[in-house]
């Protein structure tokens, strides 16, 4: 059975449950032993952007240290494993300590509301997922800076290579603690998604679910599809290593590349699933009009998570499966999803009479770096589906398709990878803009919000656009090992390139500089406005009907559903 809160009684007050009952904790007490979602959810968030400042601290390291290709001469890190060590933190920290807190937190907060649930399903379950995800990762982050990590992919032979050998107990302990990352957020994945299959309201369908908890849905579904199978290998290498003699796969040169599917196409686009729900949901309330095309909204979401699954695509155990049909045909279909989504948002805006937000602008940025993602990787896979219809004997044809298939194995995949976890902080962001008021009982500042934006997405289309330019120059992806610029066509281009890239990061960082300082004092301080705190949007869904912040049990009387935006209906018919 399911442990909810007590829903409070229908006359009772928001400020009443804490004010004066004794047996409600506040404070430290209060937060270390809630399971309130909406603590949890801003817990999450307050943490998920702190780790996305220190990632990018790291990425801001790496792309400077790359902008001198001959060696490790402008920062001196110890050896090229150090380097890696920097590499490799800059990516696991982006995606586990940054993106996935950042949307978890705001589903854990936002999706009870939208379902009309008094609370998230299993609260104690969400409650021991954060507090095991933030000290797992603070362990893992600890473990490699003492020179553990995922592995030493450039671990030289004798003493002369001047290679770092790794320290196997904290090897063991990075490997142990990135894992129990992982258990975490699967374990809040599976509280988020039985919320919205078990805790809808009367009338609501799965066809008639807000945009937000849709993604989040089919979202948590890959999640928990392919997790698992990044989770089978980690444990795999783990076995291997403590062994006596490490076989293969927990060799400590090849540990890293047993995982980095992860941060590959197609699977690293699972990961901005829920960007297209949060904007779905913004879009028409910025507009005042009603989704148009609604189902087909949901469809493209669905196509999109579908031709995202990445669990098959490991190049360690299969060399060959970027040149498989069905790698290459679901990284084409994710540009067609993300352009189906996106003309429906243009419809949507075009019929409404749109306003001008912080969320809004922030949004249509978000998707436009998902774009721009897909549009990358469909290009990385070109060649493979140029070659598929190639009867025709065409020299310029083959030229053609040799430029395209050399692009693999360069930074045109960091690129990507930029791009698309990049869409995912922009997307978190414009989320927290439009639901603050609800989170916090006051606004966050819209133009400061709009220029936060702003700078992120020019720091994601500056950093993947520079790796994605340099990769045409045939710098490798692989930029801890000196082979990676053994073929570079034009060395002082790539260095030029690096450093605007290092740019990009720097942007994307001071954005999310701009948020936290915005967070102290229209929060912290309370300075934003709490006017219509409410329902400051004239918002469409149930979230909105109930004060901000929500009440222990959230709503006083289970509402009603008529369709995926309630609140409009009740509206119009009013009207």
């Amino acid at each position: 059975m399911t442990v909810t809160e007590t829903r409070p009684e229908s006359d009772a007050t928001v400020d009443e449950p804490v004010a004066t009952d004794p047996f409600v904790a506040t404070g430290l007490a209060g937060a270390l032993g809630t399971g309130d979602h909406k603590a949890l959810g801003r817990l999450y968030l307050y943490f998920g952007l702190l780790g996305g400042l220190l990632s990018l601290v790291l990425g801001a390291l790496v792309r400077l240290e790359r902008a001198d290709t001959t060696g490790l001469d402008i920062l001196t890190f110890g050896s090229n494993n150090q380097y890696f060590q920097v590499w490799s933190l800059s990516r696991t920290a982006m995606l586990f300590f940054g993106v996935l807190p950042l949307l978890i937190g705001l589903a854990t907060y936002i999706v009870p509301l939208q379902v009309g649930a008094p609370s998230i399903a299993f609260p104690r379950a969400a409650a021991a997922a954060f507090w095991t995800w933030l000290v797992a990762i603070s362990i893992h982050v600890v473990t490699v800076f003492v020179d553990g990590g995922l592995g030493y992919p450039t671990l030289g032979q004798g003493g002369n290579s001047g290679a770092l050998g790794p320290n196997a107990d904290a090897t063991q302990l990075s490997m142990l603690s990135i894992g129990l990352v992982v258990v975490a957020i699967l374990l809040a994945t599976i509280c988020i998604v039985t919320t919205v299959i078990c805790q809808r309201p009367v009338g609501m369908s799965l066809y008639e679910t807000p945009l937000f908890s849709w993604s989040m849905l089919v979202a948590g579904g890959i999640w928990l599809l392919a997790l698992p199978v990044w989770l089978a290998n980690l444990a795999i290498a783990w076995v291997d290593f403590r062994g006596a003699d490490a076989l293969r796969y927990g060799n400590v040169r090849e540990m890293w590349f047993q995982l980095d599917w992860l941060w590959s196409q197609p699977m690293i686009f699972a990961f901005a699933i829920p960007v297209l729900g949060i904007v779905g949901d913004i879009v028409p309330v910025a507009a005042a009009s009603r989704q148009r095309r609604y189902g087909i909204q949901q469809a493209a979401i669905g196509l999109f998570a579908a031709v995202s699954f990445g669990a098959f695509a490991q190049p360690y155990f299969a060399p060959s499966v970027t040149d498989q049909a069905v790698f290459v045909v679901m990284s084409l279909l994710l540009t067609v999803a993300t352009l189906g989504f996106l003309g429906g948002l243009g419809d949507t805006l075009a019929r409404g009479k749109a306003a001008f937000s912080a969320q809004l602008a922030t949004g249509i940025m978000a998707i436009l770096a998902v774009l721009l993602g897909a549009a990358v990787a469909a290009l990385r896979v070109s060649g493979a589906a140029i070659g598929a219809v190639q009867e025709i004997d065409s020299s310029w044809l083959l030229k053609a398709t040799n430029w395209l298939d050399d692009l693999r194995g360069t930074t045109v995949l960091t690129g990507v990878v930029d791009l698309v976890l990049g869409a995912a902080v922009i997307g978190a962001v414009a989320g927290l803009y439009y639901w603050a008021p609800k989170m916090f009982g006051r606004r966050l500042t819209g133009p400061l919000g709009a220029l936060a934006g702003l700078a992120m997405f020019g720091g994601a289309v500056l950093a993947g656009g520079s790796n994605v330019v340099a990769g045409m120059l045939h710098e490798g992806d692989r930029v801890f090992t000196p082979g990676a610029y053994d073929l570079v066509t034009e060395t002082n281009a790539v260095e030029v390139l690096n450093i605007v890239g290092f740019v990009g990061v720097v942007l994307v960082g001071a954005g999310l500089v701009l948020v936290l300082l915005d967070l102290i004092v229209a929060i912290g301080l309370g300075k934003g406005s709490a006017e219509a705190a409410d329902d400051p949007w004239n918002g469409h869904t149930l979230e909105w009907a109930t004060d901000s912040p929500p009440p222990l049990g959230n709503f006083p009387v289970a509402p009603v559903a008529t369709s995926e935006r309630p609140l409009l209906d009740a509206k119009e018919g009013d009207a």
